[in-house]
């Protein structure tokens, strides 16, 4: 017998504990106990009734009964009856442990503890006891508490090497690998053979040597095939738990090298790569198994996931139905079911799912509280006020690992949300060990702050509405942007648009997290910004890598992420007070006036758009609410339909996401005397639709505890005035934060009665409401909601306060951005100020220093190009910071037309193309070297005799050239040309791009360096040919005062070799060979690398 039979049989010994009464009882109990202990279930069950209909509360028959049950697998009947015992009983210590294990294999985790519990206050020096609680601790994964257990399990009992090892493994999984290994010696002390600790032996070895050297050991030892496969799996799934995917992997694969005709083999190495992000591979590994044991629904369910994870929805529902047929009990299985269901919006479907689920796992809290998501969803809140303090309750004193963002839509606490993060993010958050520890992050000379955002939502999103006007307007002389993008190709509009705005943009949706971490690494990002949190799709597991020295949490969770991988959440004084700090693993950073960005380039459609196109009434005072419908609830709406009664005649127009929807909703306004008319329902509409006929309600009303956020924006950019109420989380307040910016402090209120007041005051009083219209479209074009550059520059200085604190060695801090007393002007004003033909630069144009040197000077007025709107000197210039020299300014765009009003004659398209091939030919063929074939992309390409020549070597040949004629003609030679580089859509598309005279001869070489990277493929090819101050000819030409390039009008740059190198290096390229130019008595030609 295994030990658990033992010790059920050994409840079965026991002699009655209870006075049976007469002897025809206690002869047909101990007929009963007889039958049971040989097996005899059908027997003993029929002597065990007898028993009972005499007597019904004897303790012991209830208990065996219970045991029969469960012997055939009825569990559910199997626990009533030993909860009967033990009521009955209430001392019956051995009928509280077998309902402890029962209920504990049934995972009902947290009421077997508190059986177990029962039992020990019986036998506190029951060693036994102690082991059961121990492994009940396990499985709720509260680890300290299993391992006091354990220790307390073998003070009693010492020569338990099964309860050895079991302490071994959690000290090795807490870190304490001494401390285990210590136990695992005892363990093989007291029994060598003990296969189980042998494996323990070997997962201590892992973590302290090279796991082939241990993987070696295990062949050498193993005496068969089948040794070795289970030897290499137990391994395996040992660094599978410590997230060591690419060594499990390994051992999977040799495992199942070994024993091929094993499911179980295909099974962990569908896992390990599951979890490493390999779905393809995974999927492959599945089926494998499945084509060897076709009836494991577990595995099944697994391929469910992993579909679902591939957007394979349809194969994802066919995989987990099957799942279900073979096990109907598997609460898995229906939970994911449901989830496929519910993402896919067929919500009847996944609200049957999520019932079966928890008929299956009453007790699972994860399903219970994404069920209670869906239900707020449907809006469909019969019983869901109480079911939501019940699982609340439950959160608060049990461990439990749920999503947090189903919280923020609860009435649940700072406190909570925190509890939820933490317990959320820790099995997800990579190994302390495994996170990168070194940054590129010593900025030197004209090296910018290199901010990543990173995010699924760059396309037609709320994110993304909010923000892109503001990412347009940071400030690229000091913040070099880049954008980690894993979003859907929408092909809209706003996707290009935020595509533009970054400098370099990494898409990583088919990287695994730690590849997308390394990438993020190796670019040095100094400030990691998530806008996601704990969204929909969501990434924190790269963040958990660290691979910016700063990391930000911002916009997209309304919350804390309780992660020690996160240091700052960008907030404001109203969503986040400093005194909030203890409720947030962040350090909060307050930004003036709100934390939330907008953009002014929110669309209105305008089309003519009335009331009786959206069916609400022409005279009625209309209220409306366009939240989510998740953020509805019971308690919301219990006011909205008070108000209703109290303003006659009135309407609240919704935005629903379904019929069923609305009509749960009419049913609740029925319920509550309301007549189900008054509530007007909108169809689903394009936004610059949205936008317009929200003007046609007369007041928002927002919703408690989470607020309208993007939402409340829409609502003031058209002018309609939002009631809220401040509640006590981040999502609770955001509405606040909003009208506090707009000026409109009267719209706030702190509680609902107030709330509820002046919902009225302002229907029943036109003329209140109307001087609140008015002030909210009078300000709105200057309050600091609505203005992107203040917040542009508000941000900016929050990021470089970051900087701040970590180059000075300090830990992050809390700290709030003050604006200056004047706020500064618009960034267009800030702009260098044309004069005449030219823009004057007010700084560097590489690094921004403001302190400026004369350098030289060289009359112009023989430069074949002069025009006497030009003043007869060109002036050039020093900076004190980085010593780089240029023009004192730039020629506009209509003062490049009059100075250069055609091309040259030796610059169009095809002249002098055979002498001109032979000089080309040199580039390319160096170029080759690095780069052997693509697309080849010739900035300012002139005659075109470079591309021509790259044409021959097989590259697919580019150009741009500001002259309209030169592109024309090119065209025709069947080759792609622009005339503008910032406009060229190609991304990631140029193996190589060469700049022959033209990096020297654009205003600012950093940003056109930018934008050439954006467009390059990773170890891609930059060839710049420009002169070299540095030279050796530079100095002769400088020392007779004979010296030409200081009389150039179209060069606006000189550089040095080391000034260009370091440059290129800021832009993310790697310097690899330098040569002396063949067009000018001083060319240098560099290449350099795309890193």
């Amino acid at each position: 017998m295994n030990r658990r039979d033992r010790r059920l049989a050994h409840a079965t010994s026991q002699s009655t504990p209870q006075r049976a009464g007469v002897p025809d009882i206690a002869r047909d109990y101990h007929q009963a106990v007889e039958h049971l202990k040989n097996g005899r279930l059908a027997e003993s069950e029929v002597a065990h009734r007898r028993v009972l209909t005499r007597l019904p509360t004897h303790a012991p028959s209830l208990h065996h009964m219970g045991l029969i049950a469960y012997k055939r697998q009825e569990t559910h009947d199997a626990v009533e009856y030993i909860r009967q015992s033990v009521a009955h009983q209430p001392n019956y210590h051995e009928a509280w442990l077998n309902l402890a294990i029962i209920l504990g294999e049934m995972r009902r985790s947290h009421e077997a503890i508190a059986a177990c519990r029962e039992c020990l206050a019986l036998q506190p020096r029951n060693a036994e006891v102690h082991t059961v609680l121990g492994n009940l601790l396990t499985l709720v994964e509260n680890e300290p508490e299993a391992i006091t257990t354990y220790i307390k399990a073998l003070e009693l009992k010492p020569d338990q090497p099964a309860v050895l090892v079991k302490l071994g493994n959690l000290m090795l999984k807490s870190g304490q690998p001494e401390a285990a290994a210590a136990r695992c010696r005892q363990a093989l002390q007291l029994d060598p053979g003990f296969e189980e600790a042998r494996v323990l032996d070997r997962r201590i070895s892992a973590m302290t040597r090279p796991v082939a050297s241990v993987a070696a050991e295990i062949e050498a030892e193993s005496k068969s095939s089948d040794e070795l496969a289970k030897r290499l799996d137990e391994l395996a799934l040992f660094l599978r738990q410590d997230r060591r995917y690419d060594e499990a992997i390994e051992l999977c694969r040799r495992a199942v090298a070994s024993k091929p005709d094993n499911a179980d083999y295909h099974f962990n190495l569908a896992l390990a790569l599951e979890a490493r992000g390999h779905l393809e591979e995974a999927l492959t590994s599945y089926q494998a198994g499945l084509v060897i044991d076709p009836d494991r629904a577990d595995a099944y369910t697994a391929v469910g996931g992993v579909l679902r994870a591939l957007k394979m929805e349809a194969g994802a529902v066919q995989a987990l139905e099957h799942a279900i047929k073979l096990d109907p009990t598997s609460a898995q299985a229906h939970y994911n079911l449901a989830i496929t269901h519910k993402m896919c919006e067929r919500y009847e479907e996944a609200d049957l799912a999520f019932q079966k689920c928890l008929e299956c796992a009453p007790e699972a809290f994860v399903n219970r509280f994404e069920y209670l998501n869906l239900l707020h969803f449907q809006c469909d809140w019969f019983g869901v006020d109480e079911e939501g303090r019940y699982c609340l309750e439950n959160f608060r004193t049990k461990p439990m690992h749920i999503a947090p963002f189903p919280l923020i839509s609860l009435w649940s606490t700072r406190e909570d949300q925190l509890k939820v993060a933490r317990n959320y993010i820790k099995p997800i958050a990579a190994p302390p060990d495994q996170r990168f520890k070194t940054y590129q992050n010593s900025l030197g000379v004209g090296r910018r702050i290199r901010l990543g955002f990173l995010s699924c939502d760059f396309f037609e999103h709320a994110t993304a509405m909010l923000f892109a006007e503001v990412l347009e307007k940071l400030d690229h002389a000091r913040f070099e942007i880049f954008g980690y993008c894993f979003s859907p190709e929408d092909g809209s509009a706003m996707r290009q648009r935020l595509l533009k705005a970054f400098e370099h943009v990494r898409k990583i949706g088919e990287m695994t997290s730690r590849d997308a971490a390394a990438q993020i690494n190796a670019d040095g990002i100094d400030i990691l910004v998530d806008l996601k949190g704990f969204t929909k799709d969501a990434r924190p597991e790269i963040f958990s890598y660290r691979p910016a020295p700063i990391q930000v949490n911002y916009l997209g969770y309304p919350g804390t992420m309780g992660a020690d991988f996160i240091d700052y959440i960008l907030a404001d004084a109203v969503v986040a007070p400093m005194e909030h700090q203890p409720d947030y693993s962040e350090k909060i950073v307050h930004l003036p006036n709100t934390y939330q960005p907008n953009d002014r380039q929110r669309v209105i459609s305008q089309e003519p758009v009335t009331r009786a196109d959206c069916g609400l009434p022409e005279d009625a005072f209309v209220f409306c609410s366009f939240n989510n419908s998740y953020k509805l609830n019971p308690t919301m709406f219990d006011v909205w339909m008070h108000v209703l009664k109290q303003v006659p005649g009135s309407v609240l127009w919704l935005l629903v996401p379904n019929q069923t929807c609305a009509n749960n909703l009419r049913r609740e306004a029925a319920s509550r005397g309301v007549d189900p008319g008054r509530l007007v329902f909108a169809n689903r509409a394009s936004i610059p639709k949205h936008l317009a006929r929200q003007r046609l309600a007369d007041l928002f009303l927002d919703a408690l505890p989470c607020n309208a956020h993007t939402t409340t924006s829409d609502a003031l950019w058209v002018g309609l005035p939002v009631l809220t109420c401040l509640g006590e989380t981040f999502s609770g307040r955001v509405a606040g934060s909003l009208l506090s910016a707009m000026g409109l402090p009267e719209l706030i209120t702190t509680d609902l009665d107030a709330y509820t007041d002046l919902a009225i005051e302002l229907a029943r009083d036109k003329g209140k409401l109307d001087r609140i219209r008015r002030k909210l479209v009078s300000m709105r074009d200057t309050a600091p909601l609505f203005d992107s550059t203040r917040y542009a520059r508000n941000l900016e200085a929050s990021f470089e306060k970051m900087v701040d604190i970590m180059r000075s060695g300090q830990a992050p801090q809390a700290f709030a951005v003050v604006e200056p007393t004047t706020a500064p002007p618009p960034v267009e004003a800030m702009k260098p100020k044309p004069q005449g033909p030219r823009t004057i630069y007010e700084s560097c144009p590489l690094c921004e220093g403001r302190e400026i040197s004369r350098a030289n000077e060289a009359r112009i007025t023989n430069h074949p190009a002069y025009n006497s709107m030009l003043p007869p000197m060109q002036k050039w210039c020093r900076c004190a910071s980085c010593a780089h020299v240029f023009t004192e300014g730039y020629l506009t765009p209509e003062g490049r037309e009059i100075v250069f009003p055609a091309a040259k004659t030796e610059q169009k398209v095809g002249k002098d193309a055979e002498n001109q091939r032979k000089v080309s030919a040199k580039i390319v063929a160096r170029i080759a070297r690095h780069v052997p074939s693509g697309d080849w992309l010739d900035v300012g390409f002139g005659n075109a005799s470079l591309l021509f020549t790259a044409a021959e070597w097989g590259f697919s040949p580019a150009g741009i050239d500001a002259s309209e004629e030169s592109v024309a003609k090119l065209k025709k030679f069947g080759y792609d040309a622009h005339c503008d580089l910032e406009s060229f859509a190609a991304e990631d598309r140029f193996s190589v791009v060469s700049m022959v005279d033209v990096l020297d001869r654009t205003p600012f070489p950093a940003t056109t360096l930018g934008i050439v990277n954006r467009m390059m493929k990773r170890g891609g090819a930059l060839f710049i040919s420009s002169l070299n101050m540095d030279s050796i000819v530079w100095r002769a030409l400088d020392a007779t005062g004979t010296n030409p390039y200081w009389a150039e009008i179209e060069r606006y740059h000189h550089f040095t070799r080391a000034r260009l190198v370091q440059l290129l290096q800021s832009q993310g390229f790697k310097f690899v060979e330098y040569d002396i130019g063949e067009r000018h008595r001083s060319s240098m030609d560099l290449i350099a690398l795309k890193i």
